[in-house]
């Protein structure tokens, strides 16, 4: 009986001293988010479907579900069933710094995992494959980038339609107006207004800014692909245990089909707040990224 106690002992102290050491040993961010009892997740105001706010300002989206996909196992990993979830909104320049100077653990939004960006943030595994492409007005007349020459064009400060476009300027001769906007919702408005002839944006953002739009009808898509970019969610860099974490997280998502229905939901449904659809069948560059998951930028 005795022994049976002594073995019995044993084995809730070496229970308690895995606990322990699982919890000395985390790192990075986890670390942070297992003494601070909160992960923050960098949100955008109106970046449909993937990241923005429904008429109880709460955000939602594609990349916030995948997000919270990711918290609901933090909680277990950190043992924190009550982890609260706090959001702060970001865009384009912000999202780096923020992410960096640890105001947001997660940024989800809609930021291509590029080689530049990679010097100063990590990022998990591909979760969409968009293409860059500019916006237009029908009755502009313009077909082709070509037609573009001498034109007022829009950017988003910080994003890389910005850099694409200064390339095209500079390859091209084009002789670009190059305008900055702070995000899409400005960026639109410019061109609705006619202060710029384009605005330049990853083609599923640009079909659910138009889907919103007075008028859909008014608006076409030039057909260059500027780029392929594929969507990461951001994490700090050089925080291997995250990543690692955060990646077999999403690992698990794609390979047991998880993830379709939820691609579904935001992208051939309608969506709140206005139920439009975006109709937007999975590309097989994304049906790619899932079958063999990868975070390589561009």
């Amino acid at each position: 009986m005795f022994d049976h106690k002594k073995k019995l002992l044993a084995l809730i102290v070496g229970a308690c001293l895995c606990t322990a050491v699982q919890a000395e040993d985390l790192t990075g961010t986890l670390k942070k988010i297992k003494e601070s009892g909160t992960v923050t997740l960098g949100y955008r105001d109106a970046s449909l479907p993937f990241s923005y706010l429904n008429d109880d300002q709460q955000p939602i989206g594609y990349s916030v579900e995948l997000c919270k996909k990711i918290v609901d196992q933090i909680k277990v990993k950190v043992a924190e069933p009550n982890l609260k979830t706090e959001y702060v909104s970001v865009v384009a320049a912000t999202r780096t710094p923020l992410l960096i100077n640890g105001t947001i653990d997660l940024e989800c939004g809609v930021t291509t995992n590029t080689v530049e960006r990679q010097k100063q943030i990590g990022f998990l595994l591909t979760s969409y494959v968009a293409s860059a492409k500019y916006a237009v007005k029908k009755s502009s007349g313009l077909t082709s980038v070509a037609d573009l020459k001498g034109k007022a064009v829009v950017v988003i400060t910080g994003g890389s339609g910005e850099w694409i476009t200064k390339g095209l300027d500079r390859d091209k001769s084009l002789g670009l107006k190059i305008l900055n906007a702070k995000d899409g919702g400005e960026a639109f408005l410019m061109l609705e207004t006619g202060r710029a002839a384009a605005y330049i944006n990853d083609d599923v953002q640009l079909m659910a800014t138009i889907a919103q739009s007075r008028t859909p009808d008014a608006y076409t898509l030039l057909p260059d692909p500027m780029s392929a970019e594929p969507y990461a969610i951001g994490i700090r860099k050089n925080d291997p245990q995250f990543k690692t974490f955060a990646d077999d997280v999403l690992r698990n998502i794609y390979s047991t089909g998880a993830i379709d229905p939820l691609y579904q939901k935001w992208f051939q449904q309608p969506i709140p707040p206005k139920n439009i659809v975006i109709n937007l069948p999975m590309s097989e560059a994304l049906k790619e990224a899932i079958a063999h998951p990868n975070d390589t930028g561009v």
